[in-house]
């Protein structure tokens, strides 16, 4: 197979040559021509643009107080993936295993095998956490992440359109989706860093080219695929399955002399994987070995995408419609990752009417049907009705039911940004018509874009000074075993992180299987959630295990106040103190300040 019959699949060309597009030039031999310095200044013009763009309008706070926690701090998501940014530096660092730890659920500690704790990302990242904290690092990560999903995906459908504004608009579709906007709100780092999935597609296209040689596509591939894994696993699930889907509609799509191509190129795909497997494979028997019986209360019908979701934004970006505002305020929270918008559907029905006999437009089309099938989950959910699809029974299966089926849609936005890509690209009359429709879907997912954090951090946001000028080292005893309570959702391990892991805590929320709940207040043992509404029995318990269950101080964050179990605490008949923030109650030196064994050769 030559390179010029490889060249040929890029538009699905009915002959194994270059095809040319208006204004475009070929995508073939002039493109390998013109693709150097110019094309790679216009990938860095494309990232600068969206990078400007997203931080100093959408996340200056973030950047500019990068060191207080200030995503949603009633949530208990974004200081798990701090604490998670310090922990595998630390546990690689100390030689310790960092797939289990009792520094958080002391004294049994949790198994962290089935948890997103973005290894990769936390690792890649440790110089910066190691010399500025986690909270900086978790600030910036969050704050570059969308807009270098946009830049992957302008790298891949420019790679396929040799154009920047049909690029440019297709990065934007991306790396700004409701998607990656939903979890970037929620501080999710491990479904956020999604740039990998269209740098892979680039891969692709670089081989089919002839610009990186087939041992170079396999290391390469396999790279990507083994740092995607160890980003989050339910992803490198569902990229595998999308694997599958792809190669199989292409080699079916193709001419009979491009098939031959798409085969050498699955089995370049499978070497990859067997490379990435090989390489996991220590990890992932671990991770399997030790999955929670706790799953099973995770039901795939329970987060899928609801059908209406795809027409119906976030309820704070309807203009003030009212019938549209009611109708997104109905719709579960987590399916609002799944808004696609009607100007974007018009134009993936425009695409299909006008060029379906391409070959890609086929496959693009085919890929995001496929990956909102997916997303469904085992039912259609329409106002509020569901109806079981006929695949229903697959999603019982032992990690399918584990799975948000919802967080599939990530695949259909690529689809979705190539296709828009590609319409502005295409041999299509009507070119107006073409880029005010583009314009307008565009603009809709830009409308969509949430308020991520507010432009001038509240002070009470910040750490107390209890935490951040070291005061703890005079009152804690390093390992000693704390309970931290705080209306601000995983305050305890948002401490033991800032401290370096100076201390242990008691609870700590790690997810809704294993801890269990909603996500509020989770992340105190039940016996100290109980205080709240206290009794006889649950004063002499919490009495008891205080004193008995090696909890040797507790930690009340004044900022954050939980006044009913403050108030349990003073009834306690407990000695307490007010200091940098914090009301402690020491339990073993009377809340007395004293010199610790490292003070003491220091």
């Amino acid at each position: 197979m030559t390179v010029n019959q490889r060249r040929g699949l890029s538009v699905g060309a009915t002959a194994p040559s270059a095809v040319t597009f208006p204004r475009l030039g070929r995508l073939g031999p002039a493109t390998l021509r013109t693709w150097s310095l110019p094309a790679r200044l216009q990938g860095l013009g494309a990232l600068v643009i969206y990078a400007t763009v997203w931080l100093v309008h959408y996340v200056p706070a973030l950047v500019l107080h990068p060191g207080l926690p200030q995503l949603d701090q009633s949530s208990m998501d974004p200081n798990f993936f701090v604490w998670s940014l310090r922990w595998w530096p630390y546990s690689v660092g100390h030689g310790i295993n960092p797939m289990a730890t009792n520094l958080i659920g002391a004294p049994a500690g949790f198994n962290l095998s089935w948890l997103t704790t973005v290894p990769a990302i936390s690792l890649l990242a440790a110089p910066v956490t190691v010399i500025f904290g986690p909270i900086v690092t978790f600030n910036l990560l969050v704050a570059i992440a969308p807009p270098l999903a946009a830049w992957a995906a302008f790298v891949l459908c420019r790679r396929l359109t040799g154009r920047f504004w049909p690029a440019f608009a297709g990065g934007v579709v991306y790396g700004f989706s409701a998607y990656e906007m939903d979890h970037t709100v929620a501080g999710h780092l491990n479904l956020t860093f999604c740039l990998l999935l269209p740098l892979m597609a680039y891969l692709v296209l670089l081989w089919r080219d002839g610009r990186v040689s087939s041992v170079l596509f396999v290391s390469l591939l396999a790279l990507g695929l083994i740092l995607q894994a160890l980003i989050f696993l339910e992803t490198f699930a569902g990229l595998t399955l999308f694997w599958v889907a792809g190669l199989l509609a292409a080699y079916f799509l193709a001419d009979r002399s491009l098939r031959p191509m798409i085969a050498r190129l699955s089995r370049k795909v499978g070497l990859a994987y067997l490379a990435a497997v090989v390489l996991l494979l220590p990890y992932l028997i671990y991770v399997i070995a030790n999955a929670p019986v706790g799953y099973s209360l995770i039901t795939p019908r329970a987060n899928s995408l609801n059908l209406e979701s795809l027409i119906v934004p976030r309820p704070s970006r309807t203009l003030g419609i009212g019938w549209l505002h009611n109708a997104s305020a109905r719709l579960p929270d987590y399916s609002l990752a799944g808004y696609v918008g009607v100007p974007l559907l018009l134009l993936v029905l425009g695409l299909a009417l006008w060029s379906w006999d391409r070959k890609i437009t086929r496959f693009l089309v085919i890929m995001f049907v496929l990956a909102i099938l997916v997303a469904l989950g085992p039912d259609v959910t329409v106002a509020g009705h569901a109806i079981p699809l006929p695949w229903a029974l697959l999603w019982k299966l032992p990690f399918a039911r584990s799975a948000f089926p919802v967080r599939f849609v990530v695949f259909g936005y690529l689809a979705l940004a190539v296709m828009v890509s590609v319409w502005l690209s295409a041999p299509i009359r009507l070119t107006t018509l073409r880029w005010v429709l583009a314009a307008v879907a565009v603009a809709a997912v830009i409308v969509n874009i949430p308020r991520i954090v507010v432009p001038h951090p509240n002070p009470r946001s910040q750490l107390p000074s209890f935490i951040t000028s070291g005061e703890y080292k005079r009152y804690l005893t390093r390992g000693e075993t704390v309970l931290v309570i705080s209306d601000r959702g995983n305050a305890g391990m948002l401490f033991s992180a800032e401290t370096g892991f100076y201390f242990k805590i008691v609870g700590g929320f790690v997810n809704q299987a294993m801890t269990g709940g909603d996500g509020r207040g989770t992340d105190l043992p039940a016996w100290v959630s109980s205080l709240q509404y206290p009794t006889a029995t649950t004063d002499q318990d919490a009495s008891y295990l205080l004193r008995h269950t090696g909890i040797g101080a507790v930690l009340f964050e004044n900022n954050f106040p939980q006044p009913g179990l403050l108030s349990a605490f003073y009834g306690l008949g407990l000695h307490s103190r007010v200091i940098g923030g914090i009301t402690l109650f020491n339990l073993q030196h009377g809340g007395q300040p004293r010199t610790t064994r490292s003070q003491a050769i220091g």
